[in-house]
Protein backbone atom coordinates (compact mmCIF):
# COMPACT_ATOMS: atom_id res chain seq x y z
CA UNK A 1 0.00 0.00 0.00
CA UNK A 2 1.55 3.28 -0.70
CA UNK A 3 2.22 5.71 2.17
CA UNK A 4 0.33 8.94 2.58
CA UNK A 5 1.86 12.60 3.63
CA UNK A 6 1.39 15.91 5.09
CA UNK A 7 3.67 18.85 5.92
CA UNK A 8 2.67 20.46 9.67
CA UNK A 9 4.24 23.99 9.99
CA UNK A 10 5.60 25.32 13.20
CA UNK A 11 6.57 29.36 14.45
CA UNK A 12 9.19 30.84 13.47
CA UNK A 13 12.17 30.59 13.83
CA UNK A 14 11.81 26.92 14.66
CA UNK A 15 14.55 24.25 14.07
CA UNK A 16 12.88 21.46 12.96
CA UNK A 17 16.09 19.34 11.62
CA UNK A 18 18.22 20.30 15.01
CA UNK A 19 15.48 18.77 17.01
CA UNK A 20 15.32 15.47 14.51
CA UNK A 21 18.63 15.35 15.12
CA UNK A 22 18.48 15.35 18.84
CA UNK A 23 15.94 12.98 18.18
CA UNK A 24 18.38 10.83 16.25
CA UNK A 25 20.98 11.08 18.74
CA UNK A 26 18.90 9.02 21.09
CA UNK A 27 17.23 5.90 18.66
CA UNK A 28 16.66 2.98 20.01
CA UNK A 29 17.09 -0.52 18.17
CA UNK A 30 14.37 -1.96 16.52
CA UNK A 31 11.89 1.63 17.72
CA UNK A 32 13.45 4.49 15.83
CA UNK A 33 15.79 4.97 13.18
CA UNK A 34 17.80 8.19 11.92
CA UNK A 35 19.68 8.62 8.36
CA UNK A 36 20.95 12.68 8.75
CA UNK A 37 17.48 13.32 6.91
CA UNK A 38 14.58 11.63 8.29
CA UNK A 39 13.62 10.32 11.77
CA UNK A 40 11.80 7.30 11.46
CA UNK A 41 9.73 5.21 14.47
CA UNK A 42 7.70 2.61 14.89
CA UNK A 43 3.61 3.23 16.50
CA UNK A 44 0.36 1.81 17.27
CA UNK A 45 -1.59 3.97 16.09
CA UNK A 46 -5.60 2.83 16.82
CA UNK A 47 -5.23 -0.70 15.64
CA UNK A 48 -2.51 -0.96 13.14
CA UNK A 49 0.84 -0.59 13.48
CA UNK A 50 3.96 0.94 11.20
CA UNK A 51 6.06 3.33 11.04
CA UNK A 52 5.90 7.13 11.02
CA UNK A 53 8.50 9.14 8.84
CA UNK A 54 9.34 12.89 9.97
CA UNK A 55 11.85 15.31 7.44
CA UNK A 56 12.09 18.62 7.56
CA UNK A 57 10.28 20.76 5.09
CA UNK A 58 11.61 23.98 4.71
CA UNK A 59 12.44 26.62 7.57
CA UNK A 60 9.32 25.85 9.35
CA UNK A 61 7.57 22.58 7.79
CA UNK A 62 8.06 18.79 8.65
CA UNK A 63 6.79 16.23 6.23
CA UNK A 64 5.06 13.42 8.08
CA UNK A 65 4.79 10.43 6.26
CA UNK A 66 2.53 7.01 7.41
CA UNK A 67 1.41 3.70 6.22
CA UNK A 68 -2.56 4.96 5.46
CA UNK A 69 -4.35 8.39 6.05
CA UNK A 70 -5.97 7.08 9.26
CA UNK A 71 -2.27 6.70 10.66
CA UNK A 72 -1.22 10.15 9.43
CA UNK A 73 -4.35 11.65 11.08
CA UNK A 74 -3.76 10.38 14.34
CA UNK A 75 -0.05 10.78 14.16
CA UNK A 76 0.04 14.56 13.32
CA UNK A 77 -0.99 15.84 16.89
CA UNK A 78 1.39 13.90 18.24
CA UNK A 79 4.60 14.99 16.00
CA UNK A 80 3.01 18.71 16.39
CA UNK A 81 3.78 18.03 19.96
CA UNK A 82 7.24 16.16 19.80
CA UNK A 83 8.44 19.18 18.19
CA UNK A 84 6.97 21.70 20.13
CA UNK A 85 5.06 23.20 16.45
CA UNK A 86 2.48 25.36 18.47
CA UNK A 87 5.06 26.92 20.60
CA UNK A 88 5.15 30.96 20.28
CA UNK A 89 9.39 31.47 20.90
CA UNK A 90 8.87 35.48 20.75
CA UNK A 91 8.60 35.69 24.59
CA UNK A 92 11.23 33.10 25.48
CA UNK A 93 13.80 34.85 22.89
CA UNK A 94 13.09 38.33 24.46
CA UNK A 95 13.64 36.88 27.82
CA UNK A 96 16.49 34.46 27.53
CA UNK A 97 18.12 36.41 24.90
CA UNK A 98 18.98 39.44 27.95
CA UNK A 99 20.41 36.53 30.21
CA UNK A 100 24.13 36.59 30.28
CA UNK A 101 24.55 32.87 29.90
CA UNK A 102 21.62 31.98 28.16
CA UNK A 103 21.95 35.01 25.56
CA UNK A 104 25.08 34.16 23.18
CA UNK A 105 23.34 30.65 23.08
CA UNK A 106 19.90 31.70 21.84
CA UNK A 107 21.58 33.89 19.46
CA UNK A 108 23.66 30.97 18.12
CA UNK A 109 19.99 28.99 18.02
CA UNK A 110 17.03 30.96 18.43
CA UNK A 111 14.91 27.96 16.50
CA UNK A 112 16.21 25.57 19.43
CA UNK A 113 13.05 24.06 20.60
CA UNK A 114 12.12 21.72 23.37
CA UNK A 115 11.25 18.38 22.15
CA UNK A 116 8.39 16.77 23.40
CA UNK A 117 7.48 12.94 23.54
CA UNK A 118 6.00 10.45 20.44
CA UNK A 119 4.16 9.02 23.82
CA UNK A 120 3.99 9.39 27.50
CA UNK A 121 4.44 6.38 29.12
CA UNK A 122 7.38 5.36 26.79
CA UNK A 123 9.31 8.54 28.13
CA UNK A 124 8.90 7.90 31.35
CA UNK A 125 10.13 4.32 30.58
CA UNK A 126 13.14 6.01 28.78
CA UNK A 127 13.78 8.22 31.59
CA UNK A 128 13.65 5.15 34.37
CA UNK A 129 16.23 3.37 32.19
CA UNK A 130 18.63 6.27 31.66
CA UNK A 131 18.81 7.18 35.02
CA UNK A 132 22.87 7.56 36.81
CA UNK A 133 23.81 6.29 32.60
CA UNK A 134 25.17 7.30 29.85
CA UNK A 135 22.82 7.90 26.58
CA UNK A 136 24.38 4.85 25.01
CA UNK A 137 23.69 2.88 27.89
CA UNK A 138 20.77 3.67 27.89
CA UNK A 139 18.99 2.99 24.83
CA UNK A 140 20.83 -0.29 25.42
CA UNK A 141 18.88 -1.34 28.41
CA UNK A 142 15.66 0.23 26.47
CA UNK A 143 16.13 -1.90 23.41
CA UNK A 144 16.71 -5.03 25.67
CA UNK A 145 13.18 -3.84 27.04
CA UNK A 146 12.17 -3.64 23.89
CA UNK A 147 13.37 -6.96 22.48
CA UNK A 148 11.27 -8.66 25.02
CA UNK A 149 8.06 -7.57 25.29
CA UNK A 150 7.60 -5.00 22.36
CA UNK A 151 5.41 -6.36 19.87
CA UNK A 152 6.95 -7.04 16.20
CA UNK A 153 6.26 -6.19 13.15
CA UNK A 154 6.00 -7.69 9.46
CA UNK A 155 9.13 -5.89 9.09
CA UNK A 156 11.50 -6.95 12.06
CA UNK A 157 10.98 -3.35 14.11
CA UNK A 158 8.97 -3.42 16.99
CA UNK A 159 6.48 -0.96 19.04
CA UNK A 160 7.52 0.08 22.48
CA UNK A 161 5.40 -2.16 24.75
CA UNK A 162 2.43 -0.59 26.50
CA UNK A 163 2.75 0.37 30.50
CA UNK A 164 0.43 -2.34 31.78
CA UNK A 165 2.82 -4.82 29.67
CA UNK A 166 5.90 -3.84 31.56
CA UNK A 167 4.38 -3.75 34.55
CA UNK A 168 3.33 -7.28 34.64
CA UNK A 169 6.29 -8.70 32.66
CA UNK A 170 9.58 -9.94 33.81
CA UNK A 171 12.10 -7.32 33.93
CA UNK A 172 14.90 -9.54 35.11
CA UNK A 173 18.23 -10.01 33.19
CA UNK A 174 17.76 -6.60 31.32
CA UNK A 175 21.11 -5.30 33.06
CA UNK A 176 19.13 -3.20 35.59
CA UNK A 177 19.84 -2.67 39.24
CA UNK A 178 16.90 -4.11 41.36
CA UNK A 179 16.38 -0.56 42.29
CA UNK A 180 15.39 0.60 38.66
CA UNK A 181 13.98 -2.28 37.34
CA UNK A 182 11.39 -2.10 40.86
CA UNK A 183 11.27 1.46 39.59
CA UNK A 184 10.24 0.77 36.14
CA UNK A 185 7.76 -1.75 37.43
CA UNK A 186 6.42 1.11 39.44
CA UNK A 187 5.53 3.64 37.03
CA UNK A 188 4.64 1.39 34.96
CA UNK A 189 1.90 0.27 37.13
CA UNK A 190 1.08 3.72 37.80
CA UNK A 191 0.66 4.85 34.46
CA UNK A 192 -1.52 1.38 33.67
CA UNK A 193 -3.64 2.45 35.94
CA UNK A 194 -3.88 5.75 35.83
CA UNK A 195 -2.44 6.99 38.93
CA UNK A 196 -0.71 9.67 36.88
CA UNK A 197 -2.34 12.20 34.18
CA UNK A 198 1.08 12.86 31.70
CA UNK A 199 -1.44 14.66 29.08
CA UNK A 200 0.14 17.81 27.29
CA UNK A 201 -2.38 20.21 29.38
CA UNK A 202 -1.70 18.49 32.91
CA UNK A 203 -0.92 20.22 36.13
CA UNK A 204 2.63 19.53 36.03
CA UNK A 205 3.31 19.92 39.91
CA UNK A 206 0.43 17.11 40.32
CA UNK A 207 2.35 15.01 37.82
CA UNK A 208 6.03 15.04 39.93
CA UNK A 209 4.08 14.62 42.97
CA UNK A 210 2.61 11.43 42.23
CA UNK A 211 5.59 10.57 40.47
CA UNK A 212 8.25 11.36 43.65
CA UNK A 213 5.89 9.35 45.84
CA UNK A 214 7.12 6.58 43.80
CA UNK A 215 10.45 4.57 45.57
CA UNK A 216 13.43 4.85 42.98
CA UNK A 217 11.52 7.72 40.97
CA UNK A 218 13.88 11.20 42.23
CA UNK A 219 13.15 14.81 41.64
CA UNK A 220 15.30 14.79 38.20
CA UNK A 221 13.71 11.79 36.71
CA UNK A 222 10.40 13.65 38.06
CA UNK A 223 11.59 16.90 36.55
CA UNK A 224 12.48 15.34 32.81
CA UNK A 225 9.28 13.21 32.27
CA UNK A 226 7.62 17.02 32.75
CA UNK A 227 9.80 18.36 30.16
CA UNK A 228 9.37 15.71 28.11
CA UNK A 229 5.67 14.14 28.32
CA UNK A 230 3.90 16.91 29.44
CA UNK A 231 5.94 19.85 27.86
CA UNK A 232 6.25 21.88 30.11
CA UNK A 233 8.33 24.87 29.28
CA UNK A 234 8.91 25.55 32.73
CA UNK A 235 10.51 22.82 34.30
CA UNK A 236 13.87 22.87 35.39
CA UNK A 237 16.13 19.98 36.59
CA UNK A 238 18.45 22.40 38.54
CA UNK A 239 20.51 19.24 39.62
CA UNK A 240 21.55 17.82 36.60
CA UNK A 241 25.30 17.52 35.59
CA UNK A 242 25.12 19.04 32.30
CA UNK A 243 22.94 22.38 33.78
CA UNK A 244 25.44 22.39 36.60
CA UNK A 245 29.17 22.32 33.99
CA UNK A 246 27.38 25.23 31.66
CA UNK A 247 26.68 27.06 35.10
CA UNK A 248 30.01 26.80 35.74
CA UNK A 249 31.95 29.96 36.41
CA UNK A 250 35.10 31.12 35.11
CA UNK A 251 37.29 29.53 37.38
CA UNK A 252 35.67 26.17 36.58
CA UNK A 253 33.27 26.12 39.96
CA UNK A 254 29.93 24.37 39.22
CA UNK A 255 26.97 26.15 41.52
CA UNK A 256 24.99 24.17 43.86
CA UNK A 257 21.89 23.03 43.18
CA UNK A 258 20.49 25.37 45.52
CA UNK A 259 22.24 27.93 43.57
CA UNK A 260 21.14 26.68 40.47
CA UNK A 261 17.56 26.97 40.90
CA UNK A 262 18.06 30.28 42.27
CA UNK A 263 19.91 31.47 38.82
CA UNK A 264 17.01 29.41 37.37
CA UNK A 265 14.06 31.88 38.87
CA UNK A 266 14.70 34.50 36.34
CA UNK A 267 13.81 32.35 32.93
CA UNK A 268 10.30 31.38 34.19
CA UNK A 269 8.04 30.68 32.91
CA UNK A 270 10.79 29.52 30.52
CA UNK A 271 13.24 26.99 32.46
CA UNK A 272 12.66 24.46 30.35
CA UNK A 273 13.70 26.08 26.92
CA UNK A 274 16.51 27.75 28.91
CA UNK A 275 17.61 23.94 30.15
CA UNK A 276 17.31 22.88 26.33
CA UNK A 277 20.32 25.24 25.33
CA UNK A 278 21.98 24.70 28.83
CA UNK A 279 22.69 20.96 27.11
CA UNK A 280 23.41 22.12 24.46
CA UNK A 281 26.98 22.59 22.98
Amino acid sequence: MARVSTVERGRCPIDIAGTLAWLGDRTVRDIDTWDGATYTRTARLGRSVGRISLTANGKTGVEISAWDATALKQATPRVRHLLGLDDDPRPWLELLGKDPVLGPRVTSRPGLRMPGSWDAWEMCARAVLGQLVSVTAARTLTARLVERHGEQLPDGGRVFPDAATVAAGDLDGLGLPNARRDALRAIADLVATGGVDLSSGADPEAAQAALVALKGIGPWTAMYVRMRAIRDLDAFPASDLGVLIALADAAGRRPTERESRLRGEAWAPYRGVATMHLWSP
